[in-house]
């Protein structure tokens, strides 16, 4: 089947020619920004109520609300406290005031309120006498007589994923740094649609996980951090992995409450406090949102509405392109909107962008939140290499804002129609991960070869205006949970080969917690005092066949630490938004595991002992929360002996490579003018320029060194003078020592650079 690109200009210019295309009903679903913000349970403050609002099944014979003051009942799975049902077996041949009537609470521990159908779906109340902290919950009577009691799809606070949901008063906290949100202060990172990377050229993430960023794992522990990384002054942003699961501690990424933030972690006040500080600080904040799918536990959307799509992997996909699909993408773009509005971040990460299987949905959250939060910028991840629409920004100031989002409905109808398929030209996010690059800058950080320098060359060029990085939560934690320095660790020192396994999961696995366990010998206090015998021993227990003697660790173990500061200078010196996961720009050797806490997961190990040692085969540990999230919080690994110092040089590092780039903004906003690879030596140059302003980065990948021998074959202009202003390789970061420091005569015909093997210096132009 042919599908249709529609250019959204001419799509518009079609549409608006038709005088009486939008005008011959007015929508339910307006898009005012009282409409946005209706839904769910909305308290008023002036007259101490509660409003309600639910998007149903448009066919619904009722929808009742049920509310309770009692905090023990709404805290109880909603399934275990039922309704009183007159003659239930007529239900589904009643009528509206029948069923209403028909229906009435179990006891006295709460009250049931009709709800008035406003038609298309939408089921109304107002004035409820109910106050911030009470319990609710919705009674959907279906057109077959089915009775569901739901939670709330719009619930602001969620205190147990099986509950009742909880009335939430949105004006409770009282911002504080009232200057950033204002705009006035100048750290703040805003989208600027003038400007060619769209104002995020000072962007530097520090990707965080809340339940391991400290022991405690909560929004106010997570301050501590917060003070270390801005003092750091390594970073620019905080990105924070979900909290919009709503029943453990974990990663995040299969919540159902899509607008409730984790109560594990400090709950919706806890989470604007955490903003609030992270802004008085300095410190821009990002929250990682997830709109292509719902997690498996606590999922009962399809029981409220029509807001499945399809099981997949990792959870339902919502119905955002099917029938009665309007409100389902209301629903997530309001959720945007939510976290935008209510908790005053800085910009919008979105999971997973292809998978949500709709770029009409995309295209729709991009210009609502535009269009009300215009400075807030938005990042796809997508990993759609040939997908440029993602990114591509349109915009047509002639059209107004609700005629582009009529359009989308409009598209989506006439698909739903028959007509053919159509899809948006350009979605416009602001920017998105890199995949490519990270592929390149990973793979040829552990094995350098030709071929990855040809990725590097290629891809390293245009990151431009994509967010560049070589590790996230992804790389370490769906891998085997280990970081770079253990994964670079297995190649070299052949791992793979010197453990057993039935199969090469098991024994990539295995080879995986190897190093793991090895890398935290190598760094323990007495490692220095260990013989080899012991040593050996202490292989063997890790089921390592093969004896490693201790200085080929200690070698493997330093290259890889020089290799991390190449991977980091890589990605600091590449023009445009960078990006790097909790504790790399420290060294942190401590695992990030996949972990959460599964519903009646000890009862099922009680019965069945086969799924924890199927879980390590597969993960190579137990994802249990309370074993492998202790297992994973930053800071874990202690330094010592010969390494004692390794936290301190990389804070050096990445703190003097962010001065680096205050002091020489082209490398912050120039253009990648030229690069140059050399197959023979695993080096790779690229050349930024803006104006007058120039530096060239080399980057020695491979393992040879080059005192005052290495030749640039591709110096630009005969006529340039050149001199170093940083090297990777310096003293004070664990290096070396190899540096062009004080040399004022590189040029084309004077070069003779010194390169230290897994380096990177960069040259500033001064003539």
């Amino acid at each position: 089947m042919k599908i249709q690109s529609i250019g959204n200009e001419a799509y518009a210019k079609n549409n608006l020619q038709k005088k009486n295309h939008y005008v011959q009903k007015q929508p339910v679903f307006g898009r005012a920004w009282e409409e946005h913000v209706s839904w769910g349970a909305k308290y008023i403050k002036e007259n101490g109520k509660t409003n309600f609002k639910l998007p149903s099944f448009s066919d619904a014979i009722a929808v009742l609300l049920e509310v309770t003051k009692n905090p023990k009942l709404k805290l109880t799975n909603w399934w275990d406290h039922t309704v009183k049902v007159e003659k239930p077996e007529a239900l589904a041949a009643a009528t509206t005031a029948a069923a209403i009537a028909a229906i009435s609470p179990l006891d006295n521990q709460s009250k049931i309120f009709p709800m008035e159908n406003k038609g298309e779906g939408i089921y109304e109340v107002k004035d409820v006498d109910v106050q911030p902290g009470d319990g609710y919950r919705y009674i959907v009577v279906q057109k077959d007589g089915t009775l569901n009691t739901v939670k709330d799809p719009y619930a602001k606070k969620q205190e147990n994923i099986h509950g009742w949901s909880t009335v939430y008063d949105e004006n409770k906290y009282v911002w504080k740094n009232t200057e950033w949100l204002e705009g006035k202060d100048p750290r703040r990172i805003k989208r600027d649609p003038s400007k060619p990377l769209r104002g995020l050229e000072n962007l530097i993430i520090n990707e965080v996980n809340i339940p391991t960023l400290t022991l405690e794992g909560t929004f106010e522990s997570a301050k501590s951090k917060i003070d270390m990384i801005a003092k750091q002054k390594n970073a620019t942003a905080i990105e924070i992995m979900p909290v919009e699961n709503t029943f453990s501690k974990q990663w995040g990424y299969d919540g159902v409450d899509k607008f409730a933030v984790n109560e594990k972690l400090g709950g919706p006040d806890g989470l604007k406090d955490l903003v609030d500080y992270a802004h008085g600080k300095g410190l821009n904040v990002i929250i990682d949102m997830v709109p292509n799918h719902v997690g498996p536990e606590g999922n009962y959307l399809s029981q409220t509405g029509p807001y499945k799509k399809r099981p997949a992997q990792f959870g339902d996909i919502p119905n955002y392109e099917g029938q009665d699909s309007k409100y389902v993408r209301d629903w997530m773009v309001n959720a945007a909107l939510w976290w935008a509005n209510e908790f005053k971040v800085d910009g919008i990460r979105f999971d997973l962008t292809k998978d949500t299987e709709s770029d009409w949905l995309l295209r729709e959250i991009v210009l609502e939140l535009n269009h009300h939060n215009p400075d807030v910028f938005l990042i796809a991840e997508d990993h759609s290499f040939k997908r440029h629409s993602i990114t591509n920004y349109w915009i047509n100031s002639k059209i107004k804002h609700e005629d582009n989002i009529n359009m989308i409905d409009d598209a989506i109808d006439k698909n739903n129609k028959g007509f053919e398929p159509a899809i948006p030209l350009s979605i416009g996010f602001d920017s998105e991960w890199d995949s490519q690059y990270k592929d390149a800058v990973a793979k040829m950080a552990i094995n350098p070869c030709s071929t990855m320098l040809d990725d590097l060359d290629k891809y390293l060029p245009t990151s431009h205006y994509r967010v560049h990085y070589a590790y996230s939560h992804d790389e370490i934690g769906n891998w085997d949970g280990t970081r770079f320095i253990p994964k670079y660790m297995v190649a070299h020192l052949n791992l793979f080969t010197k453990v057993n396994g039935i199969d090469d999961q098991e024994k990539g696995q295995r080879a995986a917690q190897a190093a793991q366990k090895l890398s935290e010998i190598i760094v323990s206090e007495n490692f220095e005092n260990i013989n080899e015998r012991t040593l050996h021993q202490k292989e063997l227990d890790l089921g390592i066949n093969t004896f490693i003697p201790k200085q080929e660790l200690i070698d493997v173990f330093k290259t890889a630490v020089a290799k991390q500061r190449l991977i980091l200078g890589t990605i600091y010196t590449t023009p445009g938004p960078k990006m790097f996961f909790q504790g790399d720009d420290e060294g942190d050797l401590s695992h990030f595991k996949f972990f959460r806490e599964f519903a009646g997961e000890k009862e099922k190990r009680a019965e069945n002992p086969s799924i924890e040692q199927d879980a390590i085969r597969k993960y190579g540990y137990d994802y249990l929360e309370e074993i492998a999230r202790p297992d994973s919080v930053v800071g874990r690994v202690k330094m010592g002996g010969m390494f004692k110092n390794l936290q301190t040089q990389m804070r050096a590092y990445t703190t003097d490579l962010r001065n680096v780039l205050d002091k020489n903004p082209v490398i912050k906003t120039g253009d990648i003018v030229g690069t140059y690879k050399d197959n023979n030596h695993n080096v790779h140059i690229h050349h930024i320029k803006s104006g007058d302003d120039e530096v060239l980065v080399i980057k020695n990948f491979g393992h040879g060194f080059h005192n005052n021998s290495y030749s640039y074959y591709g110096f630009p202009g005969n006529d340039t003078k050149w001199t170093e202003v940083f090297s990777s390789d310096d003293e004070k970061y664990g290096g070396m020592g190899y540096t062009n420091s004080g040399r004022m005569d590189i040029s084309n015909d004077n070069q003779h650079l010194s390169l230290a093997p897994n380096s990177m210096i960069i040259l500033k132009k001064i003539a």
